[in-house]
């Protein structure tokens, strides 16, 4: 049995598009974890403000409600209130992680905060460069990686090249950048 433990390095004998990525160390899964916590926690701070801002001008409600509402309480005279259909919000919610994701690893080629901080990258493992169309199509990937209780993160330990769901939906990996010393 292998130990899935171990560093493990890029084999393009298993992805056929490109000879440039061969040998590049890959990064590890607790890195991968911690990178995505970090991510997490950024995105949560971004969502609040912007929250907060739609939520100051009454465009949308961000606000977290549990329990029993009252819908025929009266307005409270602050004018005329506009409420989007609730498929509308909900898909503008779910598109805000979508675009930071894939936004901010476009603009960064491959880097998040949580994996600049860790020292890992994303890489595209059929073109240079990350294309916008990879990186949005890796953070909706997150999505499928979350289905069936986070099954897709954990194809980490049986895919040999280390590759979670997203990964495999937008052709890319995730390797350890080097320190550089001067």
């Amino acid at each position: 049995m292998k130990n899935i433990f171990t560093t493990h390095y890029y084999d393009n004998s298993k992805i056929k598009h490109s000879n440039q990525l061969e040998g590049l160390e890959l990064a590890g899964f607790v890195r991968r974890f911690f990178a995505l916590v970090i991510d997490l926690i950024a995105l949560v701070l971004i969502l609040f403000a912007f929250g907060t801002i739609l939520n100051y001008f009454g465009l949308i409600d961000f606000s977290l409600s549990v329990g029993v509402t009252n819908a025929d309480s009266p307005v409270d005279g602050k004018g005329l209130e506009y409420h989007a259909p609730e498929i509308l919000t909900t898909i503008f919610k779910l598109s805000i992680p979508v675009l930071y994701l894939g936004l901010i690893t476009f603009f960064t080629n491959g880097y998040t905060i949580g994996k600049r901080i860790l020292r890992i990258r994303i890489l595209a493992t059929n073109h240079e460069h990350l294309t916008l169309w990879h990186s949005i199509e890796r953070s909706l990937g997150y999505y499928a990686s979350s289905l069936e209780f986070g099954f897709g993160f954990l194809q980490y330990f049986i895919d040999y090249n280390r590759r979670t769901v997203h990964d495999r939906i937008a052709e890319t990996i995730v390797i350890k950048v080097k320190k550089i010393i001067k």
